[in-house]
């Protein structure tokens, strides 16, 4: 695609920033349509197979979409597969450059159902097409991770991947853990094509396992690096149509050699899942004295830029019933 493709990455600084949208509203409560209801369609997450760290997929629709039934009709899972081949090639290359894994690559850890399919839940937001272009960003505060954490998929060991089947303003973003997002048109003119869907996917998951780190040497914006056109690196700010490998140096993010910043490849949500993983909820949303799974000597202060915070159910509009029991950072760190 000739044009150069920009990724929000949205960085949360406060609570505030959500109610200076005009199209924000704290009621996040789904709607449910007599039209939805259709065999084989779920409006909750189903019982796990395991108990291992998944990602949840959501598919949603605006209060005034069509149904397209992505989530019944095979589409959904058709773009996964699409996805997972891009993500097992991209991560095999990275691996090989590292030596990690005997250099194969490796998959995301997907949510399936007891059947082998993924587990999709539906969900209709309550917000029309006419309230979303109210929105800056097209985000109306990031409805969509609100609508999810609040109506009960707030499992700490998932990640809620939103695949909103209508056109969104921007390109595909993340809201920091545990959620991100991608759309399967950008401003009704460029429709999500094979592609990119494995880049975005990739691109997207990294940003909502927290990365990329403010210890990342070539970190910028949340990205690593403005722009690819030097460093063919996929987590750059702005991604045209250059190169989209991961990390090709190893010094920034992936197969790395700095112990005191998380090496995404680490990653719990990934299989096979590295002898030294670390989770990312845990080195984003807890403090170092609360972490069990994640041995690493992170410099949790070194993570994040000041006043900014990675994890979504630090916001005050986005809760889940275990965030005081756990002791997530509230706010900013």
């Amino acid at each position: 695609m000739k044009k150069i493709l920009l990724t929000l990455l949205t960085l949360l600084i406060s609570a505030s920033y959500s109610y200076a949208d005009k199209c924000f509203d704290s009621d996040t409560t789904p709607i449910i349509l007599d039209s939805d209801k259709k065999p084989g369609r779920f409006f909750e997450d189903q019982p796990d197979v395991n108990d291992d760290f998944q990602i949840h997929i959501v598919y949603t629709l605006l209060k005034d979409s069509k149904d397209k039934e992505g989530d019944i009709n095979g589409d959904l899972e058709k773009w996964i597969e699409i996805a997972d081949k891009w993500i097992l090639k991209t991560t095999a290359k990275a691996n090989k450059n590292s030596n990690f894994n005997n250099g194969e690559g490796q998959q995301l850890k997907w949510d399936r159902r007891k059947d082998g399919k993924l587990d999709i839940t539906f969900m209709r937001l309550n917000r029309t097409k006419k309230n979303m272009k109210k929105s800056k960003w097209g985000s109306c505060g990031n409805l969509f991770g609100r609508s999810i954490i609040n109506n009960g998929m707030n499992n700490p060991k998932k990640i809620y991947f939103n695949f909103g089947d209508y056109s969104y303003k921007d390109f595909p973003f993340s809201g920091g853990f545990p959620i991100f997002s991608v759309f399967s048109k950008h401003q009704k003119k460029w429709p999500l094509l094979k592609d990119e869907v494995g880049y975005f996917i990739l691109h997207e998951v990294l940003h909502a396992m927290g990365g990329i780190f403010t210890c990342s040497p070539n970190f910028f914006e949340g990205h690593n690096t403005k722009n690819n056109k030097s460093s063919g690196d996929m987590m750059a700010r702005q991604v045209g149509e250059g190169n989209r490998n991961l990390d090709p140096k190893n010094d920034d993010y992936w197969g790395h050699k700095n112990a005191s910043c998380p090496d995404m490849q680490d990653s719990v949500y990934f299989t096979p899942t590295s002898e030294t993983p670390f989770d990312p909820f845990e080195a984003v949303c807890l403090p170092k004295d609360k972490w069990k799974l994640t041995k690493h000597e992170y410099d949790e202060n070194n993570l994040f830029e000041p006043g900014r915070s990675q994890c979504f159910y630090s916001r005050d509009d986005a809760t889940a019933p275990w965030e005081d029991e756990l002791g997530i950072y509230k706010g900013n760190r």
